[in-house]
């Protein structure tokens, strides 16, 4: 592979890890706020480790203030709450049929005679993967913005928007390292 082919491989990665990214926070995030209080009476107790883990690491940062500001209903809470749990059975397939692909990419490249149409194909295969998570990560986010209300939708979308821009300047900056080494 030449070099520029994978500074594009690597950019569509981490063009489309944003987009995943931006997608789950707003999940978890809705979430957070739709379980009951724990023992301790702290929001999001019942969030489970994905969600925890996402606001110890500091990626859910504004969301829990974009979901007060959201104001949700209970129903609203209960409807996101269903769509999310759907959404992540649904991603456990999609998830690990990527994760199968990629370990057969990595079997075919430790053949010592390497067929080039098997590894396009398994490459192809690991495409259809990605897209098909995109494609539900996409219909996830466009399920819970059909929950919200108009009002809520312009909070939201402002929300996202100024994530997104975070998000790019993380990017650039890393794109700024990788291109002066």
């Amino acid at each position: 592979m030449t070099k520029h082919y994978k500074k594009g491989i690597k950019m569509i990665k981490t063009s489309v890890i944003a987009v995943v990214v931006c997608a789950l926070a707003l999940t978890f995030s809705t979430v957070a706020f739709s379980q009951p209080a724990g023992m301790n009476g702290k929001m999001g107790q019942g969030m489970g480790m994905g969600g925890h883990m996402m606001m110890k690491k500091g990626m859910g940062g504004g969301f829990p203030m974009l979901m007060a500001k959201l104001k949700l209903t209970p129903e609203q809470k209960e409807k996101i709450g269903g769509l999310r749990i759907a959404f992540q059975k649904s991603m456990i397939d999609l998830k690990a049929n990527l994760a199968k692909d990629k370990l057969g990419l990595k079997e075919l490249r430790l053949k010592d005679d390497i067929n080039r149409n098997d590894v396009l194909d398994v490459v192809s295969k690991i495409n259809k993967d990605r897209d098909a998570i995109s494609l539900a990560v996409a219909n996830h986010m466009m399920d819970v913005y059909g929950v919200l209300t108009p009002d809520q939708r312009k909070i939201a979308k402002e929300a996202i928007f100024k994530f997104r821009a975070k998000m790019h300047m993380m990017h650039r900056g890393q794109e700024h390292k990788w291109m002066m080494n």
